[in-house]
């Protein structure tokens, strides 16, 4: 299966009058597509970190010594790696800001379009001061205008006599969302296809409702101003400069742009299981609950159909009911998207229900990468094994925590960071950084017990 994202010898350090925080030490990953890759490990090790940096919103006081963050065949880490590699023990975080700033500038054109991120506490990543369904419309109107135009347009060049040839589709085809772009291709209605999707896969509405709003999607009406502002922004892929230039056009384009963001945002809010979508779009932050407002950063996430989808911690600030809830909308999230997803938690039991594999990260390193299955059944790093072991069961099994402190991260400890708590450490260990060890299928261990295996 090819990847979706590679990561290869990652080290970030933080530079702080306290010292060098060594955050991440060679950290060696791969995202397939299509799959959900769990990350686990205790705070402080390195998971949200380690998205941040994919992400490039680290702080100006973060240095990349080495490593390699490759999507689509791209470097993301080579202008602030290229900079350490300059001025070594000189490292200015002032300058180091020019450099990230130039990095954000050149991610602009792919963070929150290919790659999305969820973070970890979503009263923080929203806006307090702008409502639910502008911070959705904003993130389509900014990355992805085009698409908000075609869907406009789409509506205007439906015919009624078209709509029925769709209900037909629909209620026949297996593979309903391929029959149905085949359809918007071959009427030249792009942008029409996830707007009659939405519709079709509601669970909450009765099919002839269903029917009927679809058929209304046909002969919008809009004014001939508006039009021929839509088809300049649908053939040039982007708004051009000139519209801003010019304050009427500028509020035209806004407005008629915005407004279908709307829309599309009230239709991915339902399909998220949101109840009276349109109602929430009015609503700020601190009027909805904890739950709701999980379900509202993975909109934000979702709404530009990324390839990488990186949720940090996205159970952890809610009771454990809506942590179900969540658990069981990314199940069905995956299954209606082509993304990969990298679920950071260090709560294994979520990763279970999720992952097809999980990472274990330990003091900035991944030390076991392994199907969920294989890591919870057969954990083979010592860290693994004392991890599960100190997970309460039904069974009424005695709970033994894990002896030692985490390393202090400006000082770590020769060869394995974990041989000092380690019970099976000998002699290699403590001299020489263990490398990554393939052991039976699909599972990698970094650790000097399973080198002659």
């Amino acid at each position: 299966m090819a990847d979706a994202l590679v990561i290869r010898d990652l080290h970030v350090q933080f530079h702080t009058r306290r010292g060098v925080y060594k955050a991440l030490n060679g950290v060696n990953l791969r995202l397939r597509r299509g799959e959900v890759l769990g990350i686990a490990g205790e705070s402080g090790c390195g998971k949200t970190t380690m998205g941040l940096a994919v992400m490039a919103l680290l702080p100006r006081n973060a240095s990349f010594p080495q490593g390699q963050i490759i999507f689509d065949n791209k470097d993301l880490m080579n202008l602030p790696r290229e900079y350490w590699e300059r001025v070594g023990d000189r490292f200015n975080p002032k300058q180091n800001e020019r450099i990230l700033r130039r990095v954000s500038k050149a991610m602009g054109r792919i963070r929150g379009v290919r790659i999305s991120m969820v973070f970890q506490e979503p009263m923080t990543s929203l806006n307090p001061v702008l409502s639910v369904g502008f911070q959705i419309a904003e993130a389509i109107y900014v990355h992805d205008p085009a698409s908000l135009a075609h869907r406009v347009l789409a509506r205007t060049r439906a015919t009624a006599s078209q709509m029925p040839e769709l209900l037909a589709i629909l209620g026949t085809a297996r593979d309903d969302e391929a029959a149905v772009k085949e359809f918007a291709a071959k009427h030249d209605l792009l942008g029409i296809e996830d707007q009659v999707l939405s519709v079709w896969r509601r669970d909450d509405v009765h099919i002839s409702r269903k029917e009927k709003a679809i058929r209304l999607l046909a002969g919008q009406q809009i004014r001939p101003v508006e039009r021929n502002i839509v088809e300049t922004v649908a053939r040039a892929g982007s708004i051009p400069p000139r519209f801003s230039r010019v304050p009427v056009l500028s509020r035209v384009v806004r407005r008629v742009l915005l407004k279908e963001g709307y829309r599309k945002a009230r239709e991915l809010l339902t399909s998220l299981g949101i109840p009276h979508a349109e109602r929430v779009l009015k609503m700020y932050p601190h009027e909805l609950s904890g739950g709701m407002r999980q379900r509202v950063v993975i909109a934000i996430a979702l709404v530009n159909n990324p390839e990488v989808i990186i949720m940090d911690e996205p159970t952890s600030a809610v009771d454990v009911t809506v942590q179900a809830q969540i658990l069981e909308l990314v199940k069905r999230i995956r299954t209606s998207v082509s993304a990969a997803f990298l679920v950071i938690s260090h709560d294994l039991a979520v990763l279970a229900e999720v992952s097809d594999r999980i990472a274990i990260m330990y003091a900035g390193r991944i030390v076991e990468v392994a199907p969920t299955d294989k890591i919870l059944r057969n954990p083979l790093h010592p860290y693994t094994q004392l991890l599960i072991s100190a997970i309460p069961t039904l069974e009424g099994k005695p709970v033994e925590g894990i002896k030692g402190e985490v390393p202090d991260m400006r000082a770590l400890p020769a060869g394995c960071a974990f041989h000092p708590r380690c019970p099976f450490a000998f002699e290699k260990c403590l001299e020489i950084i263990p490398i990554d060890l393939p052991h039976d299928r699909d599972q990698l261990v970094a650790c000097w017990l399973y080198e002659a295996k």
